[in-house]
């Protein structure tokens, strides 16, 4: 009987071990698939994944990444479902409650995206994701100060905390305190002088400034530190317009359009001088 019971409860964690095998393996897949951009893939073996795995923990994480992956596909139903079945499967699960949110968001949707905010920052009052996205939607909204409050908690918490010291500098400059953002991302370029967006940054309330000859050398420095940065290429034809340097501008704006930026938008630059 001893015999038995021993071979039985062998062959239970073989069978077991092998099966986490088989869920790793198909874990990598998708992991590979959505590294490789191809999202159909990294789909079909996450949704192969969920229907082997028992873990509910596992089962939560499996949903999320499944939503993401299909909203990377412009499958936002889909995706709303899946994120949904994450909460469903741990309810204590913040990264799903952020990822609803950034759908919410996406779709429209504010006030669910303000709800699962505020669901995540309940289960952590501290949780960067959380806290950084609200103060985003905050900003898009023009509610500066409740931006800044937020992005404020993570800077005590964590002063040298980089996205949070960046997106404040912005909230800063889009309230109109150019100067006190200027000196922001100053500093800013001081601990991290080879970040390009940054160099963007500074160029972009330069200009505003009309410091246009201080804005091209930032500007400068953002497209040598990542030549394929659109956003980057864009600010630069904008500073050569406002210099009344046409001709380069629009070879600048050439590069933009070839790295993606909407011709449409390029063609709006060069109108308004």
């Amino acid at each position: 009987m001893k015999i038995t019971t021993v071979f039985f409860s062998s062959f239970l964690l073989l069978a077991a071990s092998l099966n986490g095998q088989k869920n790793d393996d198909l874990l990598k897949q998708a992991q590979d698939c959505a590294n490789n951009g191809d999202y159909p893939c990294a789909i079909e073996a996450t949704q192969k994944l969920i229907r082997k795995e028992t873990d509910k923990h596992k089962i939560a994480i499996h949903y999320s990444n499944l939503g993401t992956f299909q909203r990377r596909v412009g499958k936002r139903e889909d995706a709303m479902k899946s994120y949904d079945q994450a909460i469903k499967a741990d309810p204590n699960m913040i990264m799903a409650f952020t990822n609803r949110a950034t759908l919410n968001s996406q779709m429209g949707n504010s006030e669910a995206a303000f709800d699962d905010y505020e669901s995540a920052l309940k289960l952590d009052s501290l949780d960067e994701t959380a806290l950084i996205n609200r103060a985003s939607l905050y900003d898009k909204m023009d509610e500066y100060d409740l931006a800044a409050n937020d992005l404020l908690k993570i800077i005590i918490a964590d002063p040298k905390n980089y996205k949070a010291r960046s997106n404040l500098a912005l909230t800063k400059s889009h309230r109109g305190n150019l100067e006190e953002a200027l000196n922001d991302f100053a500093q800013l370029i001081v601990d991290y002088p080879t970040e390009a967006t940054l160099h963007n940054n500074k160029a972009d309330i330069l200009m505003k400034l009309n410091r246009f000859d201080e804005a091209l050398q930032e500007a400068n420095m953002a497209v040598f530190l990542d030549e394929k940065y659109v956003i980057g290429q864009v600010t630069k034809g904008e500073i050569l317009m406002k210099l009344g340097k046409v001709e380069e501008a629009k070879n600048q704006l050439d590069l933009a359009v070839k790295l993606g930026y909407p011709q449409a938008e390029a063609d709006k630059i060069l109108i308004n001088k």
